[in-house]
């Protein structure tokens, strides 16, 4: 019992170790300092040596003792775990990494090997086969969801500091139970040349792959490890077959049963591998969820293998190991059949657990028959030797799935974001290619397995007629899989713009209308407050869909009551409301779109209205470009605005992928009146890609090198754009697009003084005398599903003073909500007209007005997770051309009157006509907030509302309305 459960914890650490550290990669690039082309080093240190030291692993237990190997292997690994958790930089991580790696490939074949050694063939031997197998599937399953659960809650050092106690006790308990069983070694020399080449070939080969994956198979730095590593292990057969007395691995004694389930794992390993890593991207990077969530649609495939691979090993002694593994790797092909149905949006039960569940149960039912055939087929004396091949085929099989599958995919991916497919779906179509492989993987493995596996034991006895139930129940699970899936199959996800009710005001007169209710936490000192409204548009939170209220323009007064609104279709979300000049008249822009889950642009427009909310303008971006929400500045007929363009870009020198994309960013001026395009300033030309602060994705996702957030135009002949991902300031010539100078950033002509630095920067404006103001976020990068690197600091509204000769940039004042308080992205800052300051927090759902001095007038606050990209307080004068909207209702005897007019600001008072001809006047009441509420005698039937300015003139009034229900 004690043996089984201390082999099963090796090898689930083994195996979680893998993959868990995957989620904390941005934490530990943030933490360490990684550049993002060494940051795949943390994986890959593992991995290799890992794959590399398997085979030797094997032997070693074999030439030196199970329990000496095995226990030395756990000693090791929590030891170079606890190296790791307290790396002070990149290097001490990365080399703890590997060590961990070389731990694990003794730890992984000594435990497979004690299993063999300790129990007797038959069912028993079966059965422990079978917990052990399931280790497999259970740990990367587990190392997704864990890692998400400790990066979030704890710190990316818990991933390797939760190992040391596990490995350890594991390392006592093992001491005690296994017995040192060892081959007669005493007049045998050890192959010292087979393991020498044997183990650096495997390195260096793995090596090859993973660089073909991130740098193309063609290129030197891959080539040349494959070649190198594939020569090694020609010369390491040649050592073998020839020249040892007693070799590493005995070609002559390998048998067929051996080959044949080494091959079978090599082929379903190359599905298997990438399954995981790329059912995980789609989870974050297409349908938006977070580590943790994506890791708990992982839990009922992980539960799924352990409770079928409990089972397998009694299936395998009734019904055999052929019809149990061709029955596995049949429902594997079909569950990764049933993975392409994943679309853009929609289901993560659907399209990812439900086909995730049958493919776990066939991993169960395949890697338990697939592990007892390989060690089965070995001679006596070589149970080390089958472990060590079994589990070399395991990861050199994922290795080569995980570089193919993942190039294939990217390669498809990049390709249709080049040609202007929006990224959600072009990953979905990469993915799709992916998982059609990893199928056809699965089928040609059942095919081996059914042509070559040969009949042993219970299936070698008795008609054909015993093995039909095994036949009937594998082909029922499939049918029931198909058949739920095309049923319910087909579904998308609610649109960018879908909304709840909760936390909105509700109109008699606007019924059309659901704008957010946004309270004040504070006692709002109102006679401080500067003049004007506040501008500001609902957005939605990225990482917690659905937004509360409808997404649009929004203005309001003091109060913190609704003005005017206008929503945006559920297709899109609206943001960046501003107060502009358009040809000297004062209008209205607002951007409105749609925006991922990962802060990407799919489509965008801006949206320009005079004062009557009449629309007078309408742009687009032209040539592939889309127009981002982030800033607009008109200027004459002239708008000047931000804006991206994904481009399928070689980003290997930066550590990304050979056959990856890159957002591209741009300060675009377009006319106004005709649309086109006057000039575009792309920031490729001009801004070096290895200045970015964003980490590198390693498959077809983009990488958002920039993301230019913020134009000003100061009237010298220049403008000053921010970009968020160099966490810089650049101020360009307009005619000859030169940078004139930089502030913050790798490259900056400005030394930053005490508390002046700022990252992740939004809303930057200069102002006479050398100001500069901006919205400092101090936070975040986003990792994918709604997660960011922990902030460096708070976030906050910035002053800086630039000192031009001294080249100095100084901390000239800030408005912080709390040192604690971040917000992970967007944000604004805005000096008002009588020295307060108005600050939009950004992805933080507050609004704040500070005094000069700092202190807190205003605080108000949105609902549930719903956001604001800026928030504005500007003097506004709205005349809108239709009519007051009115309606009366009766309730308890009781008549009401409701009066509204969306986005009038003159309206003082309403006043109540009826009576004969309707010119009496019935009832007057001071306008109370977007819908007044007037009491009217119930003798009354008809009505008609008059708006009255504050000198009691009439400026408009309403259609005539009876009393409805």
């Amino acid at each position: 019992m004690w043996i089984l459960v201390v082999c099963c914890v090796a090898q689930f650490m083994v195996i979680l170790d893998l993959s868990i550290v995957n989620v904390a990669l941005p934490s530990i690039q943030s933490s360490l300092n990684f550049s993002s082309a060494d940051l795949q080093w943390v994986v890959d240190a593992y991995a290799i040596t890992f794959a590399g030291f398997l085979m030797l692993g094997g032997r070693a237990a074999d030439a030196l003792g199970q329990r000496r190997v095995f226990v030395a292997a756990l000693v090791l690994f929590a030891v170079t775990s606890l190296v790791g958790g307290l790396s002070v930089d990149s290097l001490m991580l990365v080399i703890a990494r590997g060590v961990q790696g070389f731990s694990c490939a003794f730890m992984a074949a000594s435990s497979l090997a004690i299993i063999t050694s300790s129990f007797p063939p038959g069912p028993q031997l079966h059965r422990a086969i079978g917990l052990w197998a399931a280790m497999n599937g259970a740990g990367g399953a587990a190392g997704v969801l864990f890692g998400g659960i400790i990066t979030e809650t704890l710190s990316w050092r818990w991933v390797l500091l939760i190992n040391p106690p596990i490995g350890f006790a594991t390392a006592v308990i093992a001491y005690a139970v296994v017995a040192d069983r060892r081959r007669d070694v005493a007049s045998r020399s050890f192959d010292i040349a087979g393991a020498v080449t044997l183990t650096v070939g495997q390195m260096v080969l793995v090596y090859g792959v993973v660089e073909a994956g991130l740098r193309s198979w063609h290129a030197g730095q891959a080539l040349g490890p494959i070649l190198v590593g594939l020569a090694l292990l020609g010369v390491f057969g040649l050592i073998e077959s020839r020249f040892a007395s007693d070799p590493l691995i005995p070609f002559k004694d390998l048998t067929k049963p051996l080959n044949v389930a080494n091959g079978i794992v090599l082929l379903f390993s190359a599905a298997l591998f990438p399954m995981w890593f790329i059912s995980s991207l789609y989870l974050q990077q297409v349908l938006g969820l977070s580590p943790l969530h994506a890791g708990l649609c992982f839990l009922p495939m992980a539960l799924t293998i352990m409770f079928v691979a409990r089972s397998a090993g009694r299936l395998v002694s009734r019904f055999g190991v052929r019809a149990v593994l061709g029955g596995g790797l049949t429902m594997m092909t079909f569950g990764m059949l049933l993975f392409t149905k994943i679309a853009a949006s929609g289901s993560p039960i659907l399209y990812v657990v439900l086909p995730g569940i049958l493919t776990a149960a066939g991993i169960g039912m395949s890697i338990v028959p697939s592990t007892i055939a390989a060690t089965q087929g070995a001679k006596q004396g070589q149970a080390g030797l089958a472990s060590g091949l079994v589990n070399t085929s395991r990861q050199v099989g994922g290795g080569l799935g995980l570089a193919v599958l993942i190039t294939l995919a990217t390669s498809l991916s990049s390709h249709l974001i080049g040609r202007g497919h929006g990224v959600p779906q072009a990953l979905t179509d990469g993915f799709r290619l992916g998982y059609f492989i990893g199928a056809g993987l699965c089928a040609a493995a059942a095919l081996v397995t059914f042509a070559l596996v040969p009949k042993v034991g219970a299936a070698a006895q008795g008609p054909i007629t015993k093995r039909i139930p095994i036949a009937i129940g594998v082909t029922g699970v499939v049918a029931a899989f198909v058949l739920v899936a095309f049923a319910f199959g087909g579904s998308r996800g609610a649109p960018i713009g879908a909304y709840t009710t909760g936390n909105t005001y509700s109109y008699v007169t606007e019924p059309a209308l659901r704008p957010p209710v946004i309270r004040t936490d504070i006692k709002t000192a109102s006679s401080k407050l500067a003049p004007g409204y506040i501008l500001m548009t609902n957005f939605y939170d990225l990482s917690h869909p659905p937004i509360t209220g409808q997404s649009g323009p929004l203005i309001l007064n003091n109060s913190l009551q609704p003005l005017w609104f206008k929503p945006v279709p559920t297709s899109a979300v609206a943001g960046n409301l501003s107060l502009q000049l358009y040809n000297g008249k004062p209008v209205l822009a607002w951007w409105q779109g749609v925006v991922t889950n990962t802060g990407a642009t799919e489509s965008g427009e801006y949206v320009i209205v005079n004062q009557h909310y009449q629309t007078v303008a309408t742009l687009h971006a032209t040539n592939g470009w889309v127009l981002t929400l982030h800033e607009i500045v008109i200027r004459g007929q002239d708008a000047w605005v931000t804006a991206n363009k994904n481009l399928p870009m070689d980003l290997s020198r930066y550590g990304g992928a050979y056959n990856g994309a890159l957002i591209d960013s741009a300060v675009q001026e377009y006319d106004l009146n005709t649309g086109k395009l006057i000039r575009s300033w792309d920031a490729l030309d001009h801004i070096p890609l290895g200045d970015s602060k964003a980490s590198l994705p390693t498959n077809g996702f983009p990488w958002d090198a920039y993301h230019v957030n913020a134009i000003d135009l100061p009237g010298d002949g220049s403008f000053v754009v921010s970009m968020r991902d160099t966490w810089a300031v650049y101020k360009v010539n307009i005619a000859t697009g030169k940078i004139e100078w930089t502030l913050g950033g790798p490259h900056s002509s400005f030394k930053i003084g005490p508390g002046a630095d700022f990252q992740w920067q939004h809303d930057v404006v200069t102002y006479p005398g050398s100001l500069i103001t901006m919205f400092d976020d101090h936070c975040c990068q986003i990792t994918g599903g709604g997660t960011y690197v922990s902030p460096t600091g708070a976030s906050r509204g910035l002053v800086l003073k630039l000192d031009q000769k001294a080249h100095t940039a100084t901390l000239a004042g800030q408005y912080s909500h709390g040192s604690k308080f971040d917000s992970d992205y967007m944000g604004s800052l805005e000096p008002l007209a009588n020295g307060n300051e108005m600050v939009g927090w950004g992805s933080s759902p507050f609004i704040t007005e500070y005094s000069a001095s700092g202190d807190m007038l205003l605080d108000a606050r949105l609902p549930g997770s719903d956001i604001t990209y800026r928030a504005e307080v500007e003097p506004w004068v709205g005349q809108p051309l239709t009519a007051p909207a009115a309606a009366a209702r009766r309730k308890a005897g009781k008549t009401t009157v409701y009066a509204s007019w969306n986005g009038a600001t003159e309206v003082a008072s309403w006043k109540v006509l009826s009576g004969a001809g309707g010119k009496t006047a019935v009832a007057t009441a001071a306008k109370s907030a977007f819908e007044t509420a007037i009491p009217v005698s119930q003798s009354y039937k008809t009505f008609t509302v008059q708006a009255l300015d504050a000198h009691g003139k009439v400026i408009g009034t309403s259609r005539q309305f009876n009393v409805g229900g």
